[in-house]
């Protein structure tokens, strides 16, 4: 019998990785997430350490982030209405273009914070239409049956860009090429996801001769299938308090992290940014090996709890070496709630709503988001230092997710 179902998963990888149309989905995955990966990293880098303006860095977040919630549900609507790959297409070659105006500006030395925050403005604006498309994308091409296993492929290989790109980048910085190159290699990577999105060419999900109802009504139709499922209002309440107490603290108090507790320098920062990808992609590789279908709410709702406890602990080390061990089992929880999650909405919901479901999905999971990045700006500007910020952060959320298992058990007892 084990026999049986080894062969039987064996040949569900094997047939997943003969799709033509997978394997460019894969590949748009490793140029993307490699060129953010090398960019994110390059930039948070060049605005803590080149400009020395650390407490702004959560400017330039806020400035993505506005325009990613603004956009984020009519992005979702067009998901559905529109082909997916064409949206893809579109907005990474208009993101090649912003880089390339980024490069332009800090050839002739005129980079500076708004020019980052301009950027990050219309950056932030073309994820809102990216994001939707890619997330609901797989379920046009993958049996339902392998959307697990196709999910843990594109989560390794997105948490592998997060290993290597901050690496990668990190040698671009230190190299003789310098910013030119860490700006540079993204800009042409996402040129080349956007080719092979114009190749892939995957119709759109509705058929452009069936009545389609107003923008308003579609992106109703996505908030009553939120609003009738227990599960998804707590799956969007637990996103967004996620997103207040810990995304805001941890995406802008990394670095800063590393300057000030660590004294360390753009190699020490990408090595804790290493080690949680590097936990996030063996979470990753595990989960697709396991293919898990069964008592996915209780991982997840484990995996939450450990996440805020090591985010706990990490804010209290003050070693490379203990910094790199709690980050990366940070990471390890990272899959282990995205992944079953994903793949349960991928798989239950109708096609030709999943554009819009992950687009306020994501709208719900970003939308406190500015506001976290705000208040950790802030309190940083006030003197409260970085690893206060951010024990506190996971306190409020520990207590948070408590009240949420109390009042909707829904996410807990998901299978």
């Amino acid at each position: 019998m084990a026999e049986t179902i080894a062969v039987h998963q064996k040949s569900e990888t094997e047939s997943l990785f003969r799709k033509r149309s997978f394997l460019f989905i894969w590949a748009i995955t490793i140029c993307s997430s490699f060129s953010i990966a090398i960019f994110q990293f390059s930039q948070s880098w060049y605005v803590v350490k080149t400009l020395d303006k650390e407490a702004s860095l959560g400017i330039v977040f806020i400035a993505a982030n506005v325009p990613r919630i603004l956009f984020m549900a009519i992005g979702g609507v067009l998901a559905d209405r529109v082909s997916r790959t064409k949206i893809l297409f579109v907005a990474n070659f208009l993101r090649t273009i912003l880089l390339v105006g980024l490069l332009i500006m800090l050839a002739t030395g005129h980079l500076s914070l708004l020019s980052f925050i301009i950027f990050g403005l219309f950056f932030g604006a073309l994820d809102a239409f990216v994001w939707p498309a890619n997330g609901s994308l797989l379920p046009n091409v993958v049996d339902q049956s392998q959307l697990t296993r196709a999910n843990s492929v594109i989560q390794t290989t997105q948490q592998s860009s997060l290993i290597l790109g901050p690496m990668i980048g990190g040698l671009l910085v230190a190299s003789s090429g310098g910013y030119m190159l860490s700006f540079g290699v993204p800009a042409v990577m996402l040129l080349l996801a956007a080719i092979l999105a114009y190749l892939l060419n995957v119709p759109a999900t509705i058929s452009s001769s069936t009545a389609k109802p107003g923008m308003w009504q579609s992106i109703k139709e996505g908030i009553d299938v939120v609003r009738q499922s227990a599960f998804l209002k707590a799956l969007f309440l637990s996103t967004i308090f996620l997103n207040v107490f810990v995304i805001g603290p941890l995406m802008m108090g990394l670095p800063i992290f590393v300057k000030n507790v660590l004294d360390g320098s753009a190699l020490e920062f990408s090595f804790i940014e290493g080690a949680m990808a590097l936990g996030m992609l063996i979470s990753s590789v595990i989960i697709g090996i396991l293919n898990v279908k069964k008592r996915r709410g209780l991982m997840v709702t484990v995996s939450l709890f450990a996440m805020n406890i090591f985010f706990f602990l990490f804010s209290q080390s003050s070693s490379l070496y203990a910094c790199m061990l709690t980050i990366f089992l940070i990471g390890i929880t990272f899959p282990a709630t995205n992944i079953p999650l994903i793949s349960a909405i991928q798989s239950s919901v109708d096609k030709t709503l999943l554009g819009r479901l992950m687009g306020l999905l994501t709208m719900a999971s970003m939308g406190l988001a500015p506001l976290s990045l705000a208040a950790t700006s802030m309190l940083i500007s006030y003197g409260f230092a970085i690893e206060n910020i951010m024990s506190g952060g996971a306190l409020s959320l520990i207590v948070v997710n408590l009240l949420i298992m109390w009042k909707l058990p829904a996410l807990r007892k998901m299978e």
